[in-house]
């Protein structure tokens, strides 16, 4: 074991200097990790001075309001943006950008109608969630508010993924991970210096950047499609696009559920500062999968490639290779945050001393994360989407009965266990179905 590592690093190297396709792997995701680097620097950022600066408090409001606005938009949205990047990344190998147009509005006109459906029913629902839900009826105000930010939201998700179909990886990373705490924070840092500090200051920003994003985003969408330069053609139908939808649809929910869900319930059950404490120690936690959110980002369109040209040696190389890659650059940013947990905190301010214990249990969530390769995406681009769906029904009910279970009694350690444990049961069991269905573990070191 003393010696795996530096061999690993030894034959990805060789690989790097007779592999062309590799090293076009490597040089894209280098830059994309670049990106999303940026990304979760900047999204790290906006954490620590709203924690710091705004108090936990301040942050645990921030994300109430980013857990129901994601739920919103990923219902809104209908599965339809990694069905897109899907069928765009396949007409993009044809250069057939009327039919990206023509797919892309098809998709839009069941994308509208339902996200401004969902944006009625959060307005008036308002006064019910923060004063029954959450037990917190001063934040009536601002949830009417956050109702309407689901259609920009949704526009950023569909657009980013739109423009992953057409490779372009760090424009969809800027938009995926950078574009909004980008713009969130420089207002912080406006707001802070103009001597504007109010607790509710940090989610009026959220609401500005997303809003600007979900703007930006369509731009840069028109620009890479070459959207003004075509008259569309409909040569994927409706239910074409559905029919691949509908199950990534049910696991995107479930993940969702797993993500955020812990958020919700906690804030059923407990301050918003313990809610901000939480989060914060999730955003810390997640700092360890930065690469492999980037080698993701590059390695999806690949699967679905090798999928469409039924070369399995080439799906299998390319997750070996993914796997290989998340691997060695995880693994310093994970032992670097388990080594030092307690200055960390330290860092964020006064409230958030003494959870160690529950950053270690997140962090133990991580790195079964990294070791486990991209077993889920290659599922989801392959025709297993039903297989992935139920494997995320079954993580997310463990993770919402866990959290029913162990937040009462043990409050933010209690949410940080049942994350955790979600965690295992979605990435054991996707693993193992990609053995059983193609053959290959995803794990670095593995090879049959």
């Amino acid at each position: 074991m003393t010696g795996l590592l530096p061999a690993k690093f030894k034959e990805s190297l060789e690989k790097f200097k007779s592999d062309p396709e590799y090293r076009e792997l490597i040089s894209t995701s280098f830059f994309s990790l670049l990106v999303r680097m940026i990304g979760t620097g900047t999204g790290f950022l906006v954490t620590l001075v709203t924690s710091r600066y705004f108090g936990a408090g301040a942050l645990g409001i921030v994300s109430i309001c980013l857990a129901i606005l994601i739920f919103a938009a990923n219902f809104g949205k209908l599965g339809l943006d990694v069905s897109l990047m899907r069928f765009v990344a396949e007409l993009g190998l044809k250069k057939s950008f009327a039919a990206i147009k023509g797919t892309y509005l098809s998709a839009l006109k069941m994308i509208l109608p339902t996200t401004l459906l969902l944006s009625g029913i959060l307005f008036f629902t308002a006064d019910w969630m923060a004063d029954t839900l959450f037990h917190k009826p001063y934040l009536a105000p601002i949830l009417r508010i956050n109702a309407w930010l689901t259609m920009p939201l949704v526009l950023l998700l569909i657009h980013s993924e739109c423009v992953r179909g057409l490779k372009k990886v760090r424009s969809y990373t800027f938009f995926q991970t950078a574009a909004v705490s980008t713009i969130a924070l420089a207002l912080l840092i406006v707001a802070f210096f103009s001597g504007v500090v109010h607790m509710y200051i940090p989610v009026y920003i959220q609401f500005i950047s997303i809003a600007m994003a979900g703007a930006l985003s369509f731009f840069n969408w028109s620009r890479y499609s070459k959207f003004r330069d075509h008259k569309a053609e409909f040569v994927i139908t409706t239910k074409a696009l559905m029919k691949v939808s509908a199950p990534m649809f049910a696991t995107t929910i479930m993940q969702l559920i797993m993500s955020w869900a812990g958020t919700l319930i906690l804030a059923a059950y407990s301050t918003e500062v313990d809610v901000g404490v939480y989060n914060a120690l999730v955003r810390i936690s997640v700092f360890t999968n930065i690469t492999y959110l980037a080698i993701n980002s590059i390695s999806m369109p690949r699967f679905a490639e090798a999928f469409a040209s039924e070369d399995k040696t080439a799906l299998m190389r390319n997750a070996h290779e993914a796997a290989r890659l998340i691997l060695l650059t995880s693994l310093p940013l994970f032992f670097a945050l388990a080594v030092f947990p307690k200055f960390i905190l330290d860092v964020f301010g006064k409230e958030f001393p003494g959870n160690e214990l529950s950053l270690y249990v997140l962090l133990a969530g991580q790195f079964i994360v990294i070791i486990s390769g991209l077993a889920g995406q290659i599922l989801n681009m392959t025709g297993k989407q039903a297989i992935l769906r139920n494997i995320a029904i079954i993580s997310a009910l463990v993770n919402v009965l866990a959290c029913f279970i162990l937040i009462p009694a043990f409050g933010i350690l209690g949410v940080c266990i049942a994350q955790s444990l979600g965690m295992l049961v979605w990435n054991v069991s996707c693993v193992l179905a990609v053995k059983r269905h193609f053959g290959f573990y995803t794990f670095s070191f593995k090879r049959n």
